[in-house]
């Protein structure tokens, strides 16, 4: 209301004003003359009622009424109504809050509307939610809000052929393994269906509360992981030839099955192959037998290497204190004798192992017709399984479960390796520092290029720290689940058995039958076998 609006009401002599200069309302009695009617508190009220004012000082109108003296005075203080719309730093949200102070005068929907349109505002609007803050001053309010984008998806390859349970013996329902079906190799025929691409998805974009639009990350795509001996038929993979599958380096081949028809001795020489390997005869002392892919040995490995993926040797090993057995995966065998055999996931023997060094990153099995385990050391990162365990010459027979010897190397050279990795990186970091340093509009050519080196190596060295990290914590989680190891004998352990479980140490004194050891608050403990 400007200072000059002015509302005058008289009786027949008696007249009052009120009048509004900045914040402050004043109020002018005027006093009636003989015996007119004098002004009334009533109607100077009903004035203010009309103004919205609830606060005023009562003291003073009486007063002026009573005693006129045609003097304005100050009777209330007109308060201030504020409309706040804010956006959020990503411009995602938009708040609105309306405060009023007492006496303030009404705000109409009309300015509260033109200063939502002044903030910016044309993006996910909701009025109603924006008059819900009209009706509840001081209430903060959510009354837009933008559009995330949504990032596209990458391509994917699918496979065809069953790559989980390659190389894994058949187990039955009592937990024993076929030995007649060892589920060694993949094959497959010509023009079979090894692997397609799943195309990518494209983004779609979004927009915040003032409508600039918000860019989705497009769909990668991957490119065929064509290896040899296959073909691409527009987004699949099908084989060229017949043969054994192998996945290498992210890339899908077929490769051909190397056949041995007689032993490996001087008339083969070393063998060594990118795919699989059967030999029908034996390996015979001082040779070698290394594969990417699987090997089979219809006879044994006496005294010689032999190396794979998996190694099944279908009569046994006989070590003769020379040469060593090891599979990425598992080594299956009919017997272990004076032996080194290593394996990354099982070693499954049908009849015995005897006086050998057996290191196996989860279970040694030991449950065919005799099922026994004497003399040597027995490693398992899980669980150590056989019938009988031990003689009653009572052998020396060490067996060690919660440890995983190749993952504990691993580990110890990751940590040796990572702190060579991280001093490179500090070096790099500190040179990247004086070059930055230096005026970019006079840096001499060399010392640009040097710049772009350096800040490549840096890239480089961050993602490899990153990457020895998670391979590290992989482990740690790894040597987590292996205190749970457990060495069991389903028919009887001897003593002369030494038991170690992960730091705890327990020599068998006395013979046990039918019982699970296990470690448990420090100690270990003698379950029933199950």
């Amino acid at each position: 209301m400007s200072g000059e609006e002015q509302v005058e009401v008289k009786n027949k002599q008696g007249a009052f004003s009120i009048n509004q200069e900045g914040e402050d309302l004043f109020l002018t009695v005027f006093p009636s003359e003989g015996e007119g009617k004098a002004v009334s508190e009533a109607e100077i009220v009903a004035e203010l009622d009309k103004r919205g004012v609830v606060e005023y000082d009562q003291k003073t109108i009486t007063h002026e009424i009573n005693k006129p003296s045609a003097q304005a005075v100050k009777i209330a203080t007109i308060g201030q109504s504020e409309i706040h719309v804010e956006i959020s730093k990503d411009r995602m949200e938009a708040t609105l809050q309306i405060d009023m102070s007492k006496n303030a005068p009404l705000i109409a929907w009309e300015e509260v509307l033109e200063k939502i349109n002044a903030s910016g505002i044309v993006f996910g609007f909701d009025e109603a939610e924006a008059r819900k803050a009209l009706e509840r001053p001081g209430n903060r309010v959510v009354i837009a809000k933008g559009q995330p984008a949504v990032n596209g998806i990458d391509s994917q390859i699918k496979y065809h052929v069953d790559l989980e349970n390659k190389g894994k013996p058949v187990e039955l329902d009592d937990g024993k393994v076929d030995y007649k079906d060892l589920n060694l190799f993949t094959i497959v025929m010509q023009g079979d269906l090894l692997a397609e691409k799943i195309p990518s998805v494209p983004g779609v974009p979004g927009s915040d509360v003032l409508g600039i639009a918000i860019v989705a990350k497009a769909g990668k795509e991957v490119p065929l992981p064509l290896g040899k001996n296959v073909q691409a038929v527009e987004n699949t993979i099908t084989a060229g030839i017949a043969g054994q599958v192998v996945v290498a380096n992210n890339k899908i081949s077929v490769v051909p099955v190397i056949e041995i028809k007689e032993d490996v001795d001087l008339s083969t020489g070393n063998i060594e192959f990118v795919g699989n390997v059967v030999v029908k005869g034996s390996v015979q002392p001082g040779f070698t037998v290394k594969a990417e892919g699987n090997i089979e040995v219809y006879g044994t490995v006496s005294g010689g290497i032999v190396e794979g993926k998996n190694v099944v040797i279908k009569m046994g090993i006989q070590g003769m204190h020379r040469g060593y057995v090891k599979a990425v995966e598992n080594v299956v065998a009919k017997f272990i004798e004076n032996a080194t055999v290593q394996a990354g996931n099982d070693v499954i023997v049908n009849e015995v192992i005897l006086h050998s060094r057996i290191s196996a990153g989860k279970k040694v099995i030991v449950e065919g017709k005799r099922g026994l385990i004497a003399g040597g050391n027995i490693l398992a990162g899980e669980e150590i399984r056989a019938k009988m365990l031990g003689t009653q010459m009572s052998t020396s027979t060490e067996l060690e479960v919660g440890v995983n010897p190749q993952l504990r190397e691993e580990y110890q050279n990751i940590r040796r390796e990572i702190k060579k990795v991280e001093v490179s990186l500090e070096q790099t970091q500190k040179a990247l520092s004086i070059l930055r340093g230096m005026d970019q509009t006079t840096m001499p050519q060399d010392k640009r290029e040097m710049l772009l080196k350096l800040t490549k190596a840096q890239f480089h060295l961050v993602g490899q720290v990153e990457t020895m990290r998670n391979r590290m914590t992989d482990i740690e989680l790894a040597f987590e689940e292996m205190k749970y190891g457990r060495i069991k004998v389903a028919e009887i352990m001897y003593p002369g058995v030494k038991v170690v479980i992960g730091t705890l140490v327990k020599p068998i004194r006395e013979a046990l039958k039918f019982s699970s050891l296990y470690a448990e608050d420090g100690e270990i403990r003698i379950g029933s076998f199950k």
